[in-house]
Order: C-alpha cells, then sequence, then structure tokens
C-alpha cells in the first residue's frame, strides 16, 4: 500500500495549528496504515487552489508510475483542510458570478469544494482511496513552543 497526505492550514504565518500538528504525528504512527513522512505534504499557513491541484496531480502522477498494474486499490490520499473557523469551512466565494460555490477559506487563500470533488471523481476512477478530511481549530502553536527557534 501507497499512503499519501496533504495537510493544509490556516495559521498566521509562523504558526502551525494543533489538530494539523496531531494529524501529522497520528498518520506517522499508525499501526494499521501508517504513512510514511516523506510522503506527507504540509501547507501550515494557507494553500492557494493552483497550488493544491498541482500537488494533486503530482500525486496521482506518482501513484500511477509506482503501480504496474491498474488496479490501484492499495493507494490512499488523505487531504487534511483545517480552517480557523467552522464557517470557513462552507463559505461563500466572494465575487463570484456563479452563486452558493462553497469554499474553504485557508488563511488568505481559498479553495473550491468542486475541485476537490472532481479529484475524487478521479480517485475513484483509479479505484485509489481518498479521504477528504475537514476540520476547524483556531488555537495556534509557534515554532518556539515546539522547540524550534525564530531566526530572523
Amino acid at each position: 500500500m501507497t499512503s499519501y497526505a496533504i495537510l493544509c492550514g490556516s495559521a498566521p504565518d509562523n504558526y502551525r495549528q494543533k489538530k494539523m500538528i496531531d494529524m501529522y504525528k497520528l498518520l506517522t504512527i499508525s499501526e494499521k496504515f501508517p504513512v510514511p513522512s516523506c510522503n506527507i505534504i504540509t501547507f501550515p499557513n494557507g494553500v492557494n487552489e493552483m497550488l493544491l491541484e498541482g500537488v494533486l496531480n503530482k500525486t496521482f502522477d506518482e501513484i500511477s508510475n509506482t503501480d504496474n498494474d491498474i488496479e490501484h486499490s492499495s493507494d490512499r490520499i488523505i487531504l487534511f483542510l483545517c480552517t480557523n473557523s467552522e464557517s470557513d469551512l462552507n463559505a461563500e466565494l466572494e465575487d463570484s458570478f456563479t452563486p452558493n460555490i462553497n469554499v474553504i477559506r485557508l488563511n488568505n487563500e481559498e479553495i473550491r469544494k468542486d475541485v476537490i470533488a472532481y479529484y475524487k471523481t478521479i480517485a475513484e476512477k483509479y479505484e485509489i482511496d481518498m479521504q477528504v478530511i475537514y476540520d476547524w481549530d483556531n488555537e495556534f502553536l509557534s515554532d518556539e513552543s515546539l522547540g524550534y527557534e525564530k531566526v530572523s
């Protein structure tokens, strides 16, 4: 089984969200389906839609290049989206000509839910287990509190 994880947070610069750190730890120590740390990509301070699409495309490419057969049922992608508030999970896209498009706000960036639905459809087509986890957490941890020193 090949497992990948993309963890997207919405913490202010130089901070990380507690739930995002907890998710990272949970994924790396899981006994049933561990995700190697080299297969985890983190965006603690938000990610724009184009960058997220690029990372998802790259992940799907890696899965297709590592599998010799067409069946991908043992492959897994976890997309974790952690916002600042519960309302940020169902915000409406500002200045949109199409009403009622739901987006997830990650710091100053917005990700349309229909983009995520598109990738879930691709995953289903290739029998890749793609889990999307929406969560919110407004508790931030500085790098200093994790034992890191701030570089000026």
